[in-house]
């Protein structure tokens, strides 16, 4: 499969030694998406790229796949969709969905809580960058209107 992505990067991206920046830096290889299975039936993740303090993550999203609730520890982040369409429900004290289609990036700081899902039946594929690197990621559980912490994971249990 070969990739062009037309994105659209904000000008707050294109600067500085975050998760933004590390992201702009890889979204022109157009070779991301040449080894990229679209038939899988799980969420997959692959780390393509460190350095800088930074790591890189392309995620396969079949349709039906989501992440749940988690936040990142103490990194931000930013994310754009490559292929396909997603749909991103972030946590303000209330759930809040945004659609992201093909070209559409996506920044957050370390207290951003969302959840992740393709919605459609259609596979998509997106590229994330984390900054400092991910060392935890907590994960969380919708009741009765509340987040309630599930789970911490760390570094090297599940990536």
């Amino acid at each position: 499969m070969t990739a062009t992505f037309p994105v659209t990067v904000p000008r707050s991206l294109r600067t500085g030694p975050d998760a933004g920046a590390a992201l702009v830096e890889h979204l022109t290889d157009s070779s991301l998406l040449d080894g990229v299975d679209l038939a899988v039936t799980e969420r997959t993740w692959v780390r393509v790229a460190t350095g800088g303090g930074a790591e890189i993550w392309l995620i396969t999203w079949p349709g039906g796949t989501g992440t749940g609730w988690h936040d990142h520890g103490s990194a931000s982040g930013a994310f754009a969709v490559l292929s396909g369409r997603l749909t991103e429900y972030t946590w303000t004290g209330v759930a809040t969905a945004r659609s992201l289609s093909r070209g559409v990036v996506r920044q957050f700081d370390a207290s951003h809580i969302h959840d992740v899902v393709n919605l459609g039946t259609e596979t998509a594929v997106s590229l994330h960058a984390y900054a400092p690197s991910l060392a935890a990621m907590t994960r969380y559980e919708l009741t009765r209107g509340r987040l309630q912490v599930v789970s911490v994971e760390q570094r090297g249990e599940l990536w």
